[in-house]
């Protein structure tokens, strides 16, 4: 990947000294280098002021694709004061030692992110788009049924990966979601994050929220892609978004799918 020689690529823990070299098979040690490279970056939105995006101490998802000789990686998440995603990072090493950020918005508005205080990620467009539903039934009351409700919503959508641009796969939707969210102050009086893999490598992201409709709260939905390949999703057969290859589209820093390949790590432990 091509991206600007100003961005800094040495990441280390915010405050403290580098990672202690460790194991090269240990897979703490692993961990403890995504965190710290997770712990290099902020994003708030990029208009208005607003207090930075709070990321979630621990990752989301801990994941493997050996079918994309990945051998490492995690999902760590940036959310607002609700707890809404609004950016979601996946990073992984591979199997020849190489370590991959990528960064997909979540919002519905734009994003500012910089790494070591420097820019480094200004989507210049919104990451999602919500829509409402067909025929879905009407938010429940407490929020032990509406997350059974989105449960059921979410097994109506299908999406496919044309994986190295090959035969199209269908991911697999993982059971739970990776991020429960929602409450006053919020457009999404209630929401869930789903993941759809491939392996257990999240390709794409699916959001199901309550939100205001026209006769009272009604339930919407997002998708967004966390891949360079083709992606498409339905919705009970019809197709409802998709998205074209994205490179090298997506090494440009105004994308809402964004990557920096081969990024170096100093004083952290090796794969």
């Amino acid at each position: 990947m091509i991206f600007s020689p100003s961005l800094p690529l040495v990441l280390a823990l915010v405050g403290q000294g580098p990672p202690a070299p460790a194991a090269p098979d240990d897979p703490s040690a692993r961990l403890a280098t995504m965190k710290a490279s997770a712990l290099g970056y902020e994003f708030r939105p990029a208009e208005g002021g607003a207090a930075p995006f709070r990321m979630q101490a621990d990752p989301a998802l801990r994941f493997t694709n050996p079918v994309g000789a990945l051998r490492d990686g995690a999902i760590f998440l940036w959310q607002d004061e609700v707890g809404r995603p609004a950016v979601a990072s996946q990073i992984y090493v591979d199997r020849e030692g190489r370590w991959t950020h990528e960064f997909a918005s979540l919002s519905a508005g734009p994003v500012l992110g910089t790494m070591a205080g420097a820019p480094a990620w200004r989507p210049s467009r919104a990451g999602v788009e919500f829509r409402p539903i067909p025929d879905a039934p009407r938010p429940a009351d407490s929020a032990d049924r509406r997350l059974r409700q989105m449960q059921s919503l979410a097994r109506d959508f299908v999406a496919e990966d044309q994986f190295r641009r090959e035969s199209w796969q269908r991911l697999r939707m993982l059971s739970r979601p990776l991020a429960r969210y929602g409450g006053a102050g919020s457009d999404a009086a209630d929401g869930a994050l789903f993941a759809l893999v491939l392996a257990t490598d999240p390709e794409v992201y699916l959001l199901l929220e309550s939100r205001a409709g026209r006769d009272g709260p009604e339930w919407h939905y997002a998708l967004a892609p966390m891949t360079i390949f083709p992606v498409r999703a339905s919705w009970k057969g019809k197709v409802v978004w998709e998205r074209p290859f994205r490179w090298p589209a997506a090494t440009s820093p105004d994308a809402p799918f964004f990557v920096r390949k081969d990024v170096e790590v100093v004083g952290g432990p090796r794969p």
